[in-house]
This record gives structure tokens, C-alpha cells and sequence, in this order.
């Protein structure tokens, strides 16, 4: 539970018990939220800190003074581990110039967001913000994804949820994102081959189907 991992209170598993997200349908158990309203970019700044900057665990998303923490779950953590491994291959395949940036933390003091996404890559040169953002949401809730990665200008976010891949990309002026089925950085990549290999338990038969969808065998 959240509250635990913050306090290291043992008085509090029993009431972290009662927190804790029920298993989704299919039985995958689910992310776990905690949101704090009210609090300072400088209060942001301090706990932060005081958890450490190379801590495994809780993810941290900051916007106009809501904090979200967050922790995964193993299927969060696989389904993550499964579109990034796909994304590699596919980077390889097309010989596409790019730098991870992983889950390294994103702030901007003035426009009051801060955000730890779950895999992101800069395209073609390494910037200061990367073009592509995934995050994978089980479930639903805390701040917006969507409005957080507006204020760093992130040109395309895809989201994993309701067991499928959402694109969203930024509308030119700025404003928002827009639903699209296509990515528009990556239009090449069948989306829904990436969402069939996902469903495929094996890591190892995942990465060979996607392989041979895109040597054409398949």
C-alpha cells in the first residue's frame, strides 16, 4: 500500500488491506493511487528528496499542486517491459535514430508539472523532453496524463488501458491531443500487431511473432 511505503507504519497494514484495488476482471491485479491535494512544487520538491531519486518505487506525478503516487504492479510492469521490448525491435528493424530516456524524470518549476513516465524516447536526437511518451494505466484516476504532457510540449502519448493501446497526439497549436488509431511518429508500426503480441504470455514467443509480422513472414 502507498501509505506503508511512505510512513513504514505497521499500523497501518490493516487499513492498507482495505485500500488495496480490488483484481481486475481478468484477474491481473491492478496499480495502486494515493492523491494529495494542496500541495507546493516546493513540498513536491522535498519528498521527492527525502524518498530518494533512485528509488525503485512509488512513481510520482505532480500537476498545479496534486501529487499522484503511484505504485505498478507486476502486470503493469510486464505489459511495460512486453511494448518496450517491441519498441526496440522495431527501432532496430527501421534503423530509427533514437535515445531512451526510460522513466527519467520530467519538471517544469514555472508551469507547475512534474512527471515520472513509465517509458519514453526522444526521436532522432536526444532533447530536453522526450517525443514519445507510453504509460500504462490498469486503472483509472489521478491527475491528467494528457494535461501533465501538454505542459512539456510531449508531441504523441500512448496509454495501455482497458487492454488495448490509446494514441494521442498533440494538436498543432498546442492545445490538447486528439484521439488518433495511427501513431504519427511511428507510421510504419501496426498497432494492432503490438496489442496482439502483448496478450501473448510468453516473452520469448511474444518478441518472435512481432519479429517475423514485420520481416513480412506473417
Amino acid at each position: 500500500m502507498v501509505a506503508s511505503i511512505l510512513t513504514g507504519e505497521p499500523s497501518l497494514d490493516k487499513f492498507g488491506e482495505l485500500l488495496r484495488p480490488e483484481p481486475l476482471p481478468d484477474g491481473t491485479e491492478p496499480e495502486e493511487r494515493l492523491i494529495l491535494c494542496g500541495l507546493s512544487w516546493q513540498r513536491y520538491l522535498d519528498l521527492d528528496k527525502a524518498l530518494g531519486d533512485d528509488r525503485p518505487g512509488p512513481r510520482f506525478y505532480y500537476l498545479d499542486g496534486d501529487l499522484e503516487i503511484m505504485t505498478t504492479s507486476n502486470g503493469h510492469e510486464r505489459i511495460k517491459k512486453w511494448i518496450g521490448g517491441f519498441l526496440d525491435i522495431y527501432f532496430d528493424h527501421t534503423g530509427a535514430e533514437i535515445m531512451p530516456r526510460g522513466q527519467a524524470t520530467m519538471r517544469l518549476a514555472l508551469k507547475q508539472a512534474g512527471a515520472e513516465p513509465d517509458e519514453s524516447w526522444c526521436l532522432g536526437e536526444e532533447k530536453e523532453f522526450p517525443d514519445l511518451v507510453l504509460e500504462i494505466a490498469l486503472t483509472s484516476g489521478g491527475v491528467s496524463k494528457l494535461e501533465l504532457y501538454r505542459r512539456f510540449h510531449v508531441p504523441e502519448v500512448w496509454f495501455w488501458r482497458a487492454g488495448g493501446l490509446k494514441i494521442f497526439t498533440l494538436r498543432p497549436d498546442g492545445s490538447g491531443y486528439e484521439p488518433v488509431a495511427q501513431s504519427h511518429l511511428l507510421p510504419k508500426l501496426d498497432a494492432a500487431l503490438l496489442e496482439r503480441c502483448v496478450r501473448i504470455p510468453s516473452w520469448q514467443q511474444a518478441r518472435r511473432e512481432f519479429r517475423a509480422a514485420l520481416a513480412g513472414r506473417k
